[in-house]
């Protein structure tokens, strides 16, 4: 009896199986108001997000799903206000990749 009991306790300790793996950190490169996710002519970019959390709450600075875009048009300008924490997440290659990043006050990362 003690064996048929300690069975749901593996199970629920074990967690889910399968599932989307999780995003691989993988940097961007930030010159100004430009993001490029790639510089490379033969990576393409399926899909991205640049997100934060600021005094308003959760917003999505920047996005476009399912696009298959070459270099230069891997790179994006946008404005980012000094002070806030971003999450860029991103499709390159089939492959899902996470980045993240700080402004300081004086415009720094």
């Amino acid at each position: 009896m003690k064996k048929l009991s300690l069975i749901p306790v593996v199970f629920l300790l074990s967690g889910c199986p399968g599932g989307n793996p999780a995003a691989e950190y993988r940097q961007v490169f930030m010159q100004g108001d430009v993001i490029c996710f790639s510089v490379n002519k033969n990576d393409v970019l399926d899909y991205y997000r640049v997100d934060s959390t600021q005094a308003e709450g959760y917003i999505i600075i920047k996005a476009e799903e399912r696009v298959s875009l070459t270099y230069p048009d891997t790179c994006i300008k946008v404005k980012l206000k000094r002070g806030y924490k971003y999450n860029i997440a991103y499709g390159l290659n089939g492959k899902k990749y996470s980045a993240y990043f700080f402004i300081d006050n004086n415009g720094k990362l």
